[in-house]
């Protein structure tokens, strides 16, 4: 199973960009240029009351700094979010820059908050 974290966003609309646990970072070697397969779950506001049920595949690319994943700008703005909400995904898998592919903590999840949302089933 992959790693399941809820993070808010950083950065301004549409430029969203989340960190990826440093402990995963480590482990997989995560650097500039290879790229994230994630799922993007659902959006909750700051007391943890559920926005948006999303369920999107997102390819999203890991640039500037080795555990920042930036989400495609288009779906900041077809879902009309702000950034000031938290996020749930779910990390599958990286794709190295250099070829291969891993997968994110095979046989087992994962999980990192930074808040703790009342309502996750």
């Amino acid at each position: 199973m992959p790693e399941r974290i809820i993070k808010r966003a950083r950065n301004f609309t549409p430029n969203l960009y989340f960190q990826i646990p440093m402990r995963t970072v480590v482990k997989y070697n995560v650097q500039r240029g290879d790229t994230l397969y994630c799922t993007l779950r659902r959006i909750f506001d700051s007391e943890g009351k559920l926005l948006m049920e999303v369920n999107r595949e997102l390819e999203c690319q890991i640039k500037q700094r080795d555990n920042r994943f930036y989400v495609p700008p288009e779906l900041i703005k077809e879902l009309n979010l702000i950034g000031v909400e938290y996020y749930e995904f779910i990390l599958h898998r990286i794709k190295k820059s250099g070829g291969g592919e891993v997968e994110i903590y095979p046989n087992e999840i994962m999980e990192k908050e930074v808040i703790r949302v009342k309502e996750v089933p």
